[in-house]
């Protein structure tokens, strides 16, 4: 296995651009076509395996797929499957892989193989077939069971398997859903936050009138608004890609919409508030702030959650970073929470009556 003839010769995929397969960093892969089908071979800096597959988009799902897997006895298998989303791929027939030649060295796999018949997805476009290319690797058991994958390359555009080019590749999480989580992010950890502790812990300290309110209404108000504005957006953006959609299982995109909902309701809702003076004025203060709780909590719960969906690392460093933005976050509500009722008792003592 080489990258003598790539651009030349084969098709090549790489990570980085044109390295080799012998280079323990290099992620590599390569077709030439034969008489039925094609010649591929892959490698990877991993013990348990490595994968390519074909899509005639950039979202996981509704995929071609060979995998060279390694068990715990050290045999290596090729397995072809087809993907439905972010869940274990469905193992096809393989008496169409040819001869097999692997290896496993250095803390590198590699496979080589030849398939039959054509690549099987279904394409939106005529023509000479293209395909967007992902080349993953990942940890798998003890009997060669690919778990979830630790990196994901794509290649940056639609490629001909019969053209003989080197291409280079792109994270595998699309703009769309880099948009949507970075949105959610500043909507429900920044200007989400600082409108509610405006609104909670500010009333004293900001109460002065600016433009016709007081200062701390002015900024919860603005913010507030901004937040939901966010919200939707991000909301737009992931939901307009219907195939990021179908692909995400769980609980993620059901918080979502709940969060977007709850959202949109609560500006609305407080649009038609009693008057300051309104013996009915309680109800609506009570149902504001506890939907407000509400909308924190799942919207806290939901981007934990879509982390984790993005994060293909060993470490899950992702989670773990927002797991201690909101620990400093709670932390502050903990502390200007006392600190209110330390300052409401005070002023009950000096002034009983």
């Amino acid at each position: 296995m080489s990258n003598a003839a790539c651009g030349s010769q084969k098709f090549c995929l790489t990570s980085p651009i044109n390295c080799s397969p012998n280079d323990n960093s290099c992620v590599f892969m390569s077709s030439v076509p034969s008489s039925n089908g094609y010649v591929f071979e892959m490698s990877g800096p991993t013990s348990g395996y490595v994968a390519i597959g074909f899509s005639d988009d950039q979202q996981m799902g509704n995929d071609d797929v060979y995998i060279c897997t390694k068990n715990s006895s050290e045999h290596i298998l090729v397995q072809r499957a087809y993907t439905t989303g972010h869940v274990p791929p469905t193992l096809q027939n393989t008496s169409t892989v040819g001869p097999i030649i692997s290896s496993y060295i250095d803390g590198v796999l590699r496979c080589s193989f030849i398939t039959e018949g054509e690549i099987s997805i279904q394409q939106q476009s005529t023509g000479h077939p293209t395909y967007y290319v992902f080349l993953v690797h990942g940890p798998s058991d003890e009997t060669g069971q690919i778990q979830k994958h630790t990196r994901t390359l794509i290649s940056s555009t639609k490629v001909d398997l019969t053209s003989f080019v080197t291409v280079g590749t792109q994270s595998g999480i699309s703009s769309a859903v880099i948009g949507h989580g970075a949105l959610m992010l500043i909507a429900w950890m920044t200007t989400g936050s600082i409108g509610m502790i405006m609104a909670r812990y500010m009333k004293n300290a900001a109460g002065k009138p600016f433009l016709g309110k007081a200062a701390w209404f002015q900024v919860h108000f603005y913010l507030m608004i901004l937040t939901v504005i966010l919200t939707l957006i991000a909301f737009i953006m992931v939901f307009a890609s219907i195939a990021a959609w179908r692909s995400v299982k769980g609980p993620h995109p059901v918080l979502g919409c709940i969060v977007m909902t709850l959202s949109f309701l609560q500006p609305i809702v407080a649009f038609f508030r009693p008057e300051p003076k309104s013996e009915r004025r309680f109800i609506f203060n009570l149902g504001h702030r506890m939907n407000a709780v509400v909308i924190k909590i799942l919207a806290v719960a939901a981007i934990f959650l879509g982390l984790k969906l993005v994060d293909s690392t060993p470490t899950q460093w992702m989670p773990k970073v927002m797991g201690a933005f909101f620990a400093w976050e709670l932390l502050f509500y903990i502390i200007l929470e006392i600190n209110m009722r330390l300052n409401r008792k005070e002023y009950s003592n000096h002034f009983p009556f």
